[in-house]
């Protein structure tokens, strides 16, 4: 890999010229200039090759037409194999910069830390549709939990999509095809398990662009997608994290949530081979009470805590 580049910043792109050419526009007003811009199109048509051609004069532009399309997220992973920078900076095609020296502050903090291989920032949520914005910091305990093993992640992705991280450019930082719900906390857990330390910096540098339409909204919830990913992504992790208080209490709150009472259920689901002991447990101890009962946030909780203290600890 020619590392003569620090910077690849790599947008796998489908249809959304619109927001796209917001991105690009923001990529205009960077300050730095390490760097290089690859685009990976997976749309149907040409209408993101016409937009990229209007920025090749203003940007250190690389298109590229995927035939056939990759799909999601093969298309990352593409992208990332023609990426020829130190690091690389993913950035989705309906997200965009906040400030000129996003790239350059990402960048910087990485080079003075050598033993970290991960930064990612707060970032400003964008709803599409009725304007709205949040805002959203990492808060000190969740740092503390991140620190602690990437693991905690199962309880809430308290790092981000993935346009609020840059990380360095290795060939075992790919993305998992297998999975589209849990794609990015598996790809965060992957790095944080090779290179655990990591910087986080509490400056919105990212708008994150959200809509209706986004695999994360559309799939919440829906017992055939979570189950599936959230299992193999559990034993992708280890299944003895299911000692940790907090992953415990996620899958707790998962299968409370998704109404499911029996082991027969997650096989319905999708579930591969059989559960682990843990959670057939979990589920055991659920169908004592009714699911609306469970769904009393406080009373679940304590009924969790008195499962997780009389789990079996040699499984």
């Amino acid at each position: 890999m020619n590392t003569t580049i620090k910077v690849s910043v790599c947008i796998p792109a489908y249809k959304n010229v619109q927001f796209l050419q917001k991105a690009l526009d923001a990529l205009v007003m960077q300050d730095y200039t390490d760097w290089e811009i690859i685009i990976t199109d997976d749309s149907p048509d040409d209408s993101v090759r016409a937009l990229a051609a209007q920025y090749h004069a203003r940007l250190p532009l690389h298109y590229y037409k995927n035939e056939p399309a990759a799909g999601m997220p093969a298309n990352w992973n593409v992208c990332y194999d023609k990426a020829r920078g130190a690091y690389i900076k993913i950035l989705h095609d309906d997200d965009w910069f906040t400030s000129p020296r996003a790239i350059r502050t990402m960048a910087e903090a990485l080079d003075a830390r050598p033993d970290c291989d991960f930064v990612f920032s707060a970032f400003r949520n964008c709803y599409l549709g009725s304007g709205r914005t949040e805002d959203v910091h990492c808060s000190a305990f969740y740092q503390r939990l991140l620190r602690k093993g990437p693991e905690h992640l199962f309880q809430k992705n308290f790092i981000g999509p993935p346009s609020v991280v840059m990380h360095r450019n290795k060939a075992a930082y790919r993305y998992d095809v297998k999975l589209r719900w849990m794609v990015d906390k598996d790809f965060y857990m992957n790095i944080l398990r090779q290179a655990p330390a990591f910087i986080y910096l509490d400056e919105i540098l990212v708008n994150i662009g959200i809509s209706e339409n986004q695999i994360t909204q559309s799939v919440k919830g829906v017992r055939e997608v979570e189950v599936p990913e959230q299992f193999y992504l559990l034993s992708k992790t280890g299944e003895q994290h299911l000692h940790n208080i907090y992953v415990y209490d996620f899958f707790w709150r998962l299968l409370r949530n998704l109404g499911l009472r029996r082991p027969q259920e997650l096989k319905e689901a999708g579930l591969q081979g059989e559960p682990p002991v843990l959670i057939v447990q979990i589920l055991q101890r659920q169908r004592l009470f009714p699911l609306a009962l469970l769904k009393i946030g406080p009373v679940s909780k304590l009924l969790m805590a008195i499962s997780y203290i009389l789990r079996h600890r040699n499984v």
